[in-house]
């Protein structure tokens, strides 16, 4: 997603971030791979 509105309509303040179904996963960092599969299960 690269639409800064939007965006910030998740309370991002920070880039990168991952949202997973609506919802922040991580903000402000690189997850790891096994971070990611965890979130994903």
């Amino acid at each position: 997603m690269t639409d800064l509105a939007q965006i910030m309509n998740y309370g991002v303040m920070m880039t990168p971030a991952l949202v997973v179904d609506g919802e922040v996963k991580v903000a402000g960092r690189v997850p790891s791979a096994d971070e990611i599969k965890k979130m994903l299960a």
